[in-house]
């Protein structure tokens, strides 16, 4: 009989999808890992097939492990676990000693590896799991689905701006921190546009400014912005997507997810810590240069690679197909 297992991440989306091949290894262990997450996200995992159950991670209350008398109400939940694995806490001995007085197997690891320890976050998570069984050489895969009615929604916003599925570039020239920013956008776009291929960007609560560039330079439509769409609804997108190219930010790391061709550029995070993992993706930064971005025609170089192979594949199911993971 499988057993259950809570596995609680409170990081943002980015940070969430680089833990899939860590859930995958879990449920291979014999696992059925439930993953605790912030609310925010629970609906994009709930239809990914990732892991057997998704849950708000402020419902379990795990604050209250920090204290050093918790009330016995906060380990009650977890008792109903065999196991419990938190990428959170791993600098508090208080968090830690709570968390051994449920009796269960349980992990407490950090959510990413120190500082110039120059491993993947996909790895550092895989490893960290060793306390609950023998490590794979292999990195295991991740499967990752998008609800469809998400997919039918994407779907006919595209067919409305007679973009056929498969066809559009997806451009998230946003991040969640504005160094993050490749300056590039506006002339890939352009260069995009030149070859006659339908663009569309996404836009959400703090990109509205760098996709204004974008429109003030009449390089992207304004009727193909993908303003603060949920999600499933994003992750639906760009399973229909013919290729995306972003930052290191979730929405690109959602792209390598549900196996989309990736370009992602990165400028002062480094890529073999943070890439996006999947089986389309091409992760390039300026260090090769000497400089702080790739450029220009770096990226077009590594897309227009991507789109040549991806053309001899075998045709992608949109938002459906797993992505192999690749330690980096």
């Amino acid at each position: 009989m499988s057993r259950r297992c809570l596995a609680v991440h409170p990081g943002a989306l980015g940070d969430v999808l680089l833990a899939g091949a860590a859930l995958a290894h879990l449920s291979a262990l014999g696992y059925r890992p439930t993953l605790a997450v912030t609310s925010r996200l629970v609906p994009l995992f709930e239809a990914s097939g990732s892991v057997d159950a998704v849950v708000d991670l402020e419902g379990l209350g795990l604050h209250r492990l920090f204290m050093e008398s918790p009330d016995r109400r906060a380990l009650q939940d977890l008792e109903s676990f065999d196991a419990v694995v938190c990428w959170m806490g791993a600098g508090d001995a208080t968090f830690r000693s709570n968390l051994a007085r449920i009796g269960r197997p349980n992990v407490v690891a950090r959510a990413a590896p120190p500082a110039g320890a120059g491993v993947h976050v996909s790895r550092h998570l895989v490893e960290s799991l060793a306390l609950l069984g023998p490590l794979s050489e292999d990195v295991p895969a991740a499967p990752f689905r998008v609800a469809e009615t998400a997919r039918a929604k994407a779907g006919e916003w595209l067919v409305v701006r007679g973009i056929s599925a498969g066809d559009a570039i997806v451009l998230q020239p946003g991040a969640g921190s504005p160094v993050k920013v490749w300056p590039g956008f506006v002339a890939l776009a352009r260069r995009l546009r030149e070859t006659g291929r339908p663009l569309v960007a996404l836009a959400g609560p703090a990109d509205h400014a760098v996709v204004r560039s974008l429109l003030d330079a009449g390089v992207v439509r304004d009727d193909s912005v993908a303003r603060d769409w949920t999600l499933p609804e994003i992750a639906a997108l760009l399973g229909h997507a013919r290729a995306a190219v972003g930052n290191d930010s979730g929405p690109t790391h959602l792209a390598a997810a549900v196996g989309c061709p990736t370009v992602a550029i990165f400028g002062p995070t480094d890529p073999a810590v943070w890439a996006p993992v999947g089986a389309h993706v091409a992760a390039i930064d300026g260090h090769a240069d000497g400089a702080a971005w790739p450029g220009l025609e770096r990226v077009e170089a590594a897309l227009g690679a991507l789109l040549a192979r991806s053309a001899g594949d075998a045709p992608r199911e949109p938002a459906h197909a797993g992505a192999e993971g690749t330690w980096r």
